[in-house]
């Protein structure tokens, strides 16, 4: 059963040490590759490729936004000065001094503002555990919008089998229809020869007939047809992620439709070839919107 390409999932809870609350949002939009996003506050940025590979293996397409929210800040086991750019500030502003006699001194709240100035840390160990306590919140919410995408899936297969029904009638009935037709063109070429008032050659006129039925025939491409067909729905019904499966087939189905239409020759052939295209074309639409 095939998945949205198209979903939101939302997770909370909160880890015990240090007492944070994390709130947790997944949703997808349409995209042809896999594209995974992550905005997270700063005590996850270490983690932030490891929650991009924990994604990156239950999807394979979409533009994937993860975002992360928490209700306090996490407070630094380390804090420290970077001494080399306090100096460089500091060396500069009395330079500045000399240079350009300009008066004033530089306190302590204009330091703290330069930014990059203070820097504040977790120790690895205590990094990892916070880590590894916020991991289930993430799961909860992935499971949360896996659901719904797996149920958006389920409408637009629903949606997609009453095409793909649609389209194996018409090909049955232009199979039921190619008797019809050739016996209409072989009625039609006996009118035009008597109607013109020349000797029938019946040797001369069977050829003509045989040639015209063998240059209209589309037996090969109804069969083709089918096969398409009963590829796709076992992938519907199979497979996670068929998208790229999907492509391919509506393509090669799109293909033996057109030739048919070129070969039909018959009204109502092509009123269900056109019938075959239009279904093809709103599967198409479905399609884009699946995994």
């Amino acid at each position: 059963m095939p998945y949205s390409m198209t979903g939101i999932g939302r997770a909370s809870g909160e880890i015990k040490e240090p007492p944070v609350k994390f709130d947790v949002e997944i949703k997808s939009y349409n995209h042809r590759f896999l594209e995974i996003s992550v905005k997270c506050p700063n005590g996850l940025l270490p983690f932030e490729d490891e929650i991009r590979r924990y994604v990156q293996k239950r999807l394979t397409r979409g533009h994937i936004v993860v975002i992360i929210q928490q209700d306090r800040e996490l407070l630094p086991e380390k804090v420290e000065v970077d001494k080399p750019l306090l100096f460089a500030y500091l060396k500069l502003a009395e330079e500045l001094k000399k240079e350009k006699k300009i008066e004033g001194s530089v306190d302590i709240n204009t330091l703290l503002s330069i930014p990059g100035l203070i820097k504040f840390s977790q120790q690895q160990t205590a990094s990892i555990n916070i880590f590894n306590e916020f991991k289930p919140i993430l799961e909860k919410a992935m499971d949360s919008f896996l659901q719904m995408k797996k149920k958006e899936g389920e409408n637009i297969a629903d949606e997609i089998r009453k095409c793909v029904r649609v389209i194996e009638d018409n090909i049955h009935s232009i199979e039921r229809l190619v008797p019809d037709r050739n016996e209409h063109y072989k009625n039609h070429l006996y009118e035009l020869v008597k109607s013109c008032d020349i000797d029938l050659n019946e040797d001369r006129f069977y050829q003509e007939l045989l040639y015209t039925v063998d240059r209209t025939d589309v037996t090969e491409e109804c069969k083709r047809l089918l096969s398409h067909l009963n590829l796709f729905k076992e992938c519907l019904e199979n497979d996670e992620h068929p998208g790229r499966k999907f492509n391919f087939l509506l393509q090669e189905m799109q293909r033996e439709a057109n030739t048919c239409s070129v070969k039909a020759n018959f009204l109502e052939i092509s009123k269900a070839v056109v019938q075959i295209k239009e279904e093809v074309e709103k599967i198409r639409e479905q399609v884009q919107n699946i995994e």
